[in-house]
């Protein structure tokens, strides 16, 4: 299993709650010790923080809509002129792409299983 993080697989696992389920999982069992939750336990955490403050700043409608786009993989045109105007999805868009590509990822790896 390796762990390569493209930007559409965090924000379809942030959307979806998976990311929520991996901290919940590595509260729960704070004793288990990896390799694999050694790399990837702070940057689970740092989308959560990261995403979440993004968040912070969504109407309700927002939200839904991507939470659509990434459980349902919904077209944002969809969206557009409804939940808002097209320019400002888009740009929230952008916006979102680019704090997701600033988030450091851990480095690529093999594990065993």
């Amino acid at each position: 299993m390796t762990n390569q993080w493209t930007n559409r697989e965090i924000l379809r696992s942030y959307f979806m709650g998976m990311i929520d389920l991996q901290i919940e999982y590595i509260d729960k069992y704070p004793d288990s010790d990896n390799q694999y939750r050694r790399d990837n336990e702070p940057f689970i955490r740092e989308i959560k923080r990261v995403l979440d403050e993004f968040s912070l700043k969504l109407t309700p409608e927002l939200k839904d809509m991507y939470k659509l786009k990434y459980r349902e993989n919904r077209a944002f045109g969809e969206f557009y002129n409804i939940v808002a105007p097209t320019i400002y999805i888009v740009a929230l868009n952008n916006e979102l792409n680019a704090i997701v590509s600033k988030i450091e990822r851990p480095r690529a790896r093999l594990y065993n299983e």
